[in-house]
């Protein structure tokens, strides 16, 4: 499933057997957002907010060709760091995620983590790989705390699912 979908979305010219672990990092983040009910904002027709805090420049460009992508009918806008609201964020370090948990608004964004022990600090989505094979786990407390409900297809699809 992960392949066919990796198809689609990839350039034409990049095999989905050739794509890079951040290619599908992108990928993820932007399945999880279609699979997910984020909490009203009151601005459902505006822009859906990603902020990628991560100095990987490949990681960067992945996320990037989210940028102008709709999910739930909202155009997506990707910013590097946290410097407004945002939506979702996707966070690769603990030490990241430590200065950003506390600033306003990111307890009600879908937050994606892709370092060991993200669900222990209190992020949604941890994302890792495991004989070159993408496995995620999902901690539904904590997203249901923010007011995100995510789909039972992706449940069924994560390898783990904390209550």
């Amino acid at each position: 499933m992960l392949l066919a979908v990796l198809a689609a979305w990839l350039p034409a010219a990049a095999a989905p057997e050739a794509a890079s672990e951040n290619a599908v990092r992108a990928v993820l983040f932007y399945n999880f957002l279609k699979f997910a009910d984020l909490p009203s904002t009151g601005s459902e027709q505006g822009t859906l907010t990603l902020c990628i805090a991560s100095n990987d420049p490949d990681l960067l460009a992945m996320m990037e060709q989210l940028q102008g992508r709709r999910v739930h009918g909202r155009p997506i806008s990707v910013q590097r760091g946290k410097q407004q609201a945002c939506d979702a964020i996707y966070v690769d370090a603990r030490a990241r995620w430590q200065f950003l948990e506390d600033l306003p608004g990111t307890p009600r964004a879908l937050s994606v983590g892709a370092y060991p022990g993200f669900i222990d600090d209190g992020g949604m989505v941890e994302v890792d790989f495991q004989r070159n094979q993408p496995r995620f786990d999902i901690n539904v407390a904590q997203a249901r705390r923010a007011g995100i409900h995510f789909s039972p297809q992706l449940l069924q699809l994560a390898r783990r699912v904390y209550e």
